[in-house]
């Protein structure tokens, strides 16, 4: 099956796969529309669905806050019809379900949009966060609408990943319903490969050093590394910096980290870093080209390009990854992915993940209605047929359209607990700034100077 874990079975596990029946959804509607009757709202005359704006475009018009009877929710997607296909399918199933249009519109130019809208007094009732930071500077501003009281709050712990409603609470109250997830902890290889060579997937980290050693020591080339993003690039390393902390340290070290509480200067952030990932990067002959080569290969031609021809044998990056291969290329035969296996037993088995969430910015009484809707598993089900991971473990993965999604939904289930990407939820002077900048002198350097890199990126630390 594409995408073996190496995660032992939970009790998460052995509920994934079973379809919830729709009544709890249709109750939830039930009410949901009395709600919207209460507030005026009309039901729509067609289910036209989505009206959304050039989606794709950083110019398409959406309107400010709606009246009752209609929604404009702003998010990052502009992919291709994949990605819309998922996200429309959505919205089009809650205008059907509730009578209530959506508007909407994906910029590529997303946050700093969002930034201008909300803080310019014309912000859209909703807005799809990929980074929580962004949430959070709006929630310090007294921008968002709390919607502690719109959901069951005992309910989505129970049947969310751990930690994922933790992350829409800010300063005592729930903001953010987390609606999307992708998953970061892969490692992706071609099972020819492996099968020519005799080769197993790793379940834990150090089998997967012995394999890397193995790989080298027979003249291939174990890793393909690139963290060329033009002006993002940096974020590849602060990726595995971030996987190699929640497995060596544990989501309250991580979370400790994430707010500065715990200092990047740490010898807790050094172990992840000179212990895990330098023998890794920085080993002669463990990554393709060496470190000229990370530096200069675009992430996206290191799995498309270099792993695809063999150049190289394994690839840590997310499930967002599959969109770069060639048309042609099947998923679980020309290509598979495992679980980064775990490092220590005593911090259990975690996923990195990234994803959106759902804020609020308007008194349009729809809203409740929006995260009363997607607070129950199946709201996703029509979301599933492009590149989505449900954030709740009951989740059906038959829905999803494509094999491999299921199995990284599954690996997200079965996770012991998960955390979103860090450099998304620190300020960005540091997240998107000093953390990328430094690590990358610390590639160029090859592994010099590690303290003086760290301390630079407390110093940026806003007080």
């Amino acid at each position: 099956m594409a995408g073996t874990t190496g995660v032992a079975p939970t009790a998460a596990a052995l509920r994934v796969g079973r379809r919830r029946p729709r009544s709890r959804l249709l109750a939830a509607l039930a009410v949901v529309t009395l709600l919207t009757m209460a507030c005026g709202t009309d039901a729509a005359d067609d289910d036209e669905g989505v009206n959304g704006a050039d989606t794709g475009t950083d110019d398409g018009d959406l309107d400010a806050g709606g009246e009752p009877g209609t929604l404009t929710i702003l998010h990052a997607f502009t992919g291709g019809d994949e990605v819309m296909a998922g996200l429309r399918g959505a919205f089009e199933l809650f205008t059907e379900e509730t009578g209530i249009e959506v508007q909407d519109q994906g910029s590529g130019d997303f946050e700093q949009l969002a930034r201008n809208r909300i803080e310019g007094g014309n912000p859209p009732d909703i807005v799809l966060h990929p980074q929580p930071g962004l949430m959070r500077d709006m929630i310090d501003q007294e921008l968002a609408v709390p919607a502690t009281d719109w959901v069951d709050l005992e309910q989505l712990q129970a049947e969310m990943v751990d930690g994922l409603v933790e992350l829409g609470e800010w300063d005592d109250e729930f903001y953010g319903l987390m609606v999307r997830l992708s998953l970061k902890s892969l490692v992706w290889y071609v099972p020819s490969y492996f099968e020519e060579n005799g080769y197993d997937v790793p379940e834990t980290w150090e089998e997967m050093v012995e394999l890397t050693d193995t790989i080298r020591e027979s003249g291939d080339i174990p890793w393909c590394i690139g963290i060329e993003s033009s002006d993002a690039t940096g974020w590849v390393v602060t990726d595995w910096i971030e996987d190699i902390m929640l497995r060596l340290h544990g989501g309250e070290v991580y979370d400790d980290w994430v707010t500065n509480d715990l200092p990047f200067n740490s010898p807790e952030v050094a172990q992840a870093i000179e212990e895990y990932l330098d023998p890794i990067w920085f080993t002669e002959g463990n990554v393709f080209g060496g470190t000229p080569n990370i530096l200069q290969t675009a992430m996206g031609d290191s799995a498309r390009v270099d792993l695809l021809n063999g150049s190289c044998q394994l690839h840590r990056q997310a499930s967002f990854i599959e969109d770069f291969f060639p048309d042609g290329i099947v998923v679980g035969e020309d290509v598979d992915f495992f679980y980064l296996p775990p490092i220590d037993d005593a911090v259990g088995a975690p996923v990195l993940i990234a994803g959106d969430l759902a804020v609020a910015y308007t008194d349009n009484p729809d809203n409740q209605v929006f995260f009363e809707y997607f607070s129950q598993p199946e709201a996703g089900e029509a979301w599933a047929q492009g590149s989505f991971i449900s954030p709740f473990v009951d989740f059906d993965t038959s829905a999803y359209a494509q094999q491999s999604i299921a199995d990284q939904g599954e690996m997200v289930a079965n996770a012991d607990f998960a955390r979103f990407d860090a450099s998304d939820m620190m300020p960005g002077a540091v997240g998107a700034g000093a953390f990328w900048t430094e690590m990358v002198t610390y590639v160029q350097s090859g592994g010099e100077d590690l303290e003086a890199r760290l301390q630079a990126i407390d110093d940026a630390w806003p007080n």
